[in-house]
């Protein structure tokens, strides 16, 4: 039998790739500044995205099985926190001057890189172990 995953964790993901999305637009739009704060919001929203994987994984502990994939996701998403306060500490002293370092824009990437993974990571379906 095959279970899907939480809502929770898709709805999480969905959240924090709207962030950065957001900051990748107004980015192209030389919104250098918003960007920044974008950013600086995504902080806590993909904090508290991760700690809903964590918490399903717990469950998943809790209840007698090993959800590698649930692990493999509570990872990403704590990768793509580092991203995000990366990309956000190497942007802050270019706000003034309202533009966007290389480096910013590689660290955007990177979460979006993330993102992709932890999407692909969503689609592989769970077993559900019997009973």
């Amino acid at each position: 039998m095959w279970q899907t995953r939480t809502g929770a964790s898709a709805a999480a993901v969905e959240v924090a790739a709207g962030l950065l999305l957001a900051t990748a637009v107004s980015d192209a739009l030389g919104f250098a500044a918003l960007s920044f704060y974008l950013l600086v919001v995504g902080v806590p929203v993909t904090a508290i995205a991760a700690l809903v994987c964590f918490g399903y994984v717990v469950d998943s502990v809790n209840g007698g099985r090993a959800d590698v994939l649930g692990r493999l996701h509570t990872l990403l998403s704590g990768c793509l926190i580092v991203a995000i306060v990366v990309g956000a500490a190497i942007r802050e002293p270019w706000v003034p001057a309202d533009s966007v370092p290389p480096a910013a824009t590689v660290a955007l990437a990177f979460g979006f890189g993330l993102l992709i993974l932890q999407a692909l990571v969503a689609l592989v379906p769970a077993r559900r172990q019997p009973s």
